[in-house]
């Protein structure tokens, strides 16, 4: 198969000073016109799929800034996104976004020649998801400029935040349109995410609709009303309807992450811990997930001197096997006593890495032993389990939307008294449905449901931080989405957690930095709309303001 599209990487134009503005603009138009034309839809649509799910799953593990900021992992080895440095500096993403709507966009006009609908719609989709991610992430954006470089538009201009949601919602439509009326068939070996069923295809944008929807509810007088007359449409609602899709394992650019062929050295994989925030919340909770994600510290603190030395041995549902050896707080040992300071959890076999603490492998629980330990082998923290550490399995998935999403955002969306409807129906939903889609055994899920620990209050505020501490949880290894959530509603609130306090939440990403040499004038206007008009990462969008 011949390059089916030779896109341009916006970010490989950082360092070309020597060239001027307008050429590095002509050469985005040589490589939009350099497309090879006779490349069929279903191919189109396994790159499109691919790309853009691939896009989404490293910035919730390989890609420690979002994950650290939402307190589901931690760092313990040169970073310092434990308090939200990656936000401080210039951001690319968006140009990775962009890369992929030159595919996006050139695949929509393939199928408008073709007249193909179906595709055409959830190339739509596709469009839509990857614009919302800029925006969301950034503010004002380019949308109805961009790509247009064919038509001689070189310097597209950043559209208000507020017209481009807009202008999303209405291609959501169009799109669940195109692809109703579509009579082409889908090709199931090509659809790597939904099989060729276009019913599903239809519910995942009406699904991206309700979670726009509710991500702008706070701007718009009519989201209830909007909410309500989508509920008449189809939605992803069984545990089984994730767009998502499945690592191969037989490559690096196929491959989960964390797994051996990505990450030949485990110490990359042990640079990652759990946070304390999460572990801590699914110990409360009792929460059968725990098992799946965490392993049991190597060798836990005990205060119990009887209990020193003895070995514990645990599987995990996946198969999974770990061996743990207490290990006596002996203040009479010098190093010990030494790190009697960063000593937070005893006579506890899972134990997360502190929110917001130095990624020093001593910290976290105390580790003294570092001969032993390596820089990276805190004894005393716990890892995360030995499922994110294979090339493949069948409950790692590259992650888009779930329908366990939707269910949190219907529950949300009932309890704020936007619809009609059971808030506790659509939340237990929610949970039944994450709980499935990490091989929770349906027993388990109706005993944790049954704890008056789970139940939702009756007052509207206990049942909004009910929902969003559930929806955190769901959320995790799809940390774009956390993050987003944890934004807009400030629940659950663990902002203060660890040792957070006097590091300020950021709330947006910075521009990248090339814009404000090639694009300033649209550049000006797009941090002219943010308030206070500063391009920081605590400047509010649209959405927040």
């Amino acid at each position: 198969m011949k390059p089916f599209f030779k896109t341009f990487a916006m970010v490989l134009l950082a360092g070309m000073f020597s060239c001027s503005n307008d050429e590095l603009r002509i050469n985005d138009t040589v490589q939009q016109l350099d497309a090879v034309e006779s490349v069929n839809d279903p191919y189109l649509l396994a790159s499109v799929i691919k790309q853009t799910s691939l896009f989404y799953q490293n910035m919730s593990f390989d890609n420690r800034r979002l994950p650290s900021a939402v307190q589901h992992m931690q760092s313990n080895y040169q970073s310092s996104d434990n308090f939200y440095a990656g936000f401080r500096s210039p951001i690319d993403d968006m140009y990775s976004a962009m890369n992929i709507l030159k595919l996006v966009d050139g695949s929509i006009g393939l199928a408008d020649k073709r007249a193909s609908k179906t595709h055409k719609g959830i190339f739509v989709t596709f469009r839509v998801l990857l614009f919302s991610f800029m925006t969301d992430f950034y503010g004002d954006v380019y949308y109805t400029e961009a790509l247009k470089a064919r038509e001689g538009i070189l310097y597209p201009k950043y559209d208000k935040q507020q017209a481009t949601y807009t202008g999303l919602l209405k291609e959501l439509d169009d799109a669940t349109a195109l692809m109703t009326a579509g009579t082409e068939p889908i090709d199931k070996s090509y659809d790597l995410m939904f099989a060729g069923d276009k019913t599903k295809w239809i519910k995942f944008a009406n699904s991206l609709k309700l979670r726009l929807l509710m991500r702008a509810s706070g701007k718009m007088t009519d989201a209830g009303t909007r909410i309500t007359t989508l509920l008449n449409s189809p939605l992803l609602t069984d545990a089984t309807e994730n767009a998502s899709i499945a690592y191969v394992g037989v490559t690096a650019d196929n491959s989960w992450k964390g797994g051996n062929i990505n990450w030949g050295s485990v110490d990359e994989f042990n640079k990652r811990r759990p946070c304390k925030t999460l572990v801590d919340k699914l110990a409360e909770l009792k929460d059968p997930r725990m098992n799946v994600w965490i392993a049991p510290v190597e060798n836990p603190w005990t205060t119990d001197k009887a209990q020193n030395g003895v070995t514990v041995t645990t599987t995990d549902p996946n198969g999974f096997t770990y061996t743990s050896k207490w290990e006596y707080l002996d203040l009479t040992n010098k190093e010990i006593a030494a790190q009697t300071s960063n000593i937070t959890d005893t006579d506890k076999l899972y134990v997360g890495f502190i929110a917001g603490m130095l990624s020093d492998w001593k910290n976290g629980n105390g580790h003294y032993n570092t001969a032993a330990g390596g820089v990276v082998g805190n004894f005393k923290v716990s890892q995360f389990s030995q499922l994110f550490r294979q090339n493949k399995h069948n409950l790692l998935k590259a992650q888009i939307m779930n329908s366990d999403e939707v269910q949190f955002l219907l529950a949300e969306a009932a309890a704020k008294g936007l619809i009609s409807g059971s808030a506790d129906t659509y939340y237990r939903k929610g949970i039944t449905n994450s709980m499935l889609r990490w091989g929770v055994k349906q027993a388990d899920i109706n005993t944790y449901l049954a704890q008056t620990s789970i139940a939702l209050p009756a007052d509207k505020a206990g049942q909004l931080a009910k929902i969003a501490e559930q929806k955190w949880l769901a959320l995790f290894t799809v940390s774009a989405e956390a993050y987003l959530d944890l934004r807009r509603t400030g629940l659950p609130n663990i902002f203060n957690n660890g040792r957070l306090s006097g590091f300020p939440f950021p709330l947006r990403y910075r521009y990248p930095g090339n814009e404000l040499g090639q694009n300033r004038t649209a550049y000006d206007l797009g941090v002219g709309t943010l308030a206070p008009a500063v391009d920081d990462q605590f400047s509010k969008i649209w959405l927040l303001q």
